[in-house]
């Protein structure tokens, strides 16, 4: 576990500020959406989205978790054109198929965003921002032990509480009553939300996986969790570092052939679990290393490169890097540590200074 007395939380210590060169430590700069593009590089944006901007224009605004291949998306979009939304999905294929159906029926009012509704909820919209969060037919995990992977859970009900206006809604479509149940329970724990029984839109049960359980024969449920009191406790949104995490080292780089063949390290570090899976010299160059590493956090998993490299005083750097826009969680500095503490284990480097 680290240290969180010895290592700071983020930025150089008193003094050090000379050590830091602008260029390969310098956290890239937040850009807004851009406004008619639908595909949305959410890492890239500032946190929370301006969404008045990706759309160019103030409308009310929906969230949709798992669109699947968009149809349900698209066909609300073009029913409301005076309103804004936003989908949510993990699976690229399904971004990739919906981007398509957007092109094709040229819809402007609908912008993607390829990330988990967990993180997404909490970073990417101000508080009571959203007119209604629409979740059809969400994997229902239904294994008991699989319970914590169900995303309506009392900690999404709460997060949902601070995102959506008065009045505002969560509909759920499922054709799994033991998650219908679930979801009710979580929702009555909760206490903020009342639950309405309506009759859903003609569209809800036409989508990919609604006309697959129906072709079943299974029974199709619908149920609108109604927020009568928002929360008056906002989470915080991440902000971007002045500088990528990193530290210095005294050292000399080991020959490969002399490191042990499983080097693998697993770290606790910020309530997270971070695995550094292997170390290779980068081509060219005896004084430069890559790592792989995996950040494993509750509502996310980032794979990362860490590299370490020699630099002109002789010191050596090792810094996260900043290839696939990482996004700079307390526990993703855990990856710079993870691989500080891998390279003083099987290397003996000494630490001169950490800065994460």
């Amino acid at each position: 576990m680290a240290d969180a007395a010895r290592i700071p939380a983020s930025g150089a210590p008193a003094g050090a500020a000379g050590d830091v060169p602008g260029g390969d430590l310098a956290t890239p700069p937040r850009v807004a959406p851009e406004p008619g593009r639908a595909w949305v590089a959410w890492r890239r944006a500032p946190f929370p989205v301006d969404w008045s901007k990706a759309f160019g224009r103030s409308a009310p605004l929906h969230l949709e978790v798992g669109f699947g291949d968009g149809r349900f998306t698209v066909r609300r979009a073009l029913e409301a054109p005076h309103e804004d939304y936003v989908g949510l999905e993990v699976s690229t294929v399904s971004v990739q198929r919906a981007l398509a159906r957007i092109r094709r029926e040229r819809v402007g009012n609908v912008r993607v965003a390829k990330v988990g509704a967990a993180v997404a909820l909490r970073q990417l919209f101000a508080p009571h921002g959203l007119q209604s969060i629409t979740v059809n037919f969400p994997d229902p995990w239904p294994k008991e032990r699989h319970e914590r992977h169900r995303l309506l859970r009392r900690p999404f009900f709460a997060m949902a509480a601070s995102r959506l206006v008065a009045g505002g809604e969560i509909r759920l479509a499922t054709d799994h009553p033991e998650y219908l149940a679930f979801a009710r329970d979580e929702a009555r724990a909760d206490g903020r939300y009342a639950l309405l029984e309506r009759v859903p839109p003609a569209s809800v049960f036409e989508t990919k996986y609604a006309l697959k359980w129906r072709e079943q024969g299974k029974p199709l449920h619908y149920q609108v969790f109604r927020l009568e009191r928002p929360s008056d406790t906002h989470p915080t949104h991440l902000e971007a570092p002045a500088t990528m995490p990193h530290a210095f080292l005294k050292g000399t780089f080991p020959d490969p052939d002399r490191l042990p063949a499983d080097a693998k390290r697993v770290e606790a570090y910020a309530d997270a679990h971070v695995i550094v899976h292997e170390g290779a010299q980068v081509l060219g160059g005896r004084d430069r290393w890559l790592f792989r590493v995996t950040v494993d956090e509750t509502e996310l998993t980032q794979q990362l490169l860490v590299v370490a490299q020699r630099r002109e005083s002789g010191e050596v750097i090792v810094r996260l890097e900043r290839f696939g826009d990482p996004l700079i969680t307390p526990a993703v500095r855990g990856a710079v540590h993870a691989v500080v503490e891998w390279l003083v284990e099987h290397a003996g480097f000494q630490v001169r200074e950490r800065n994460y």
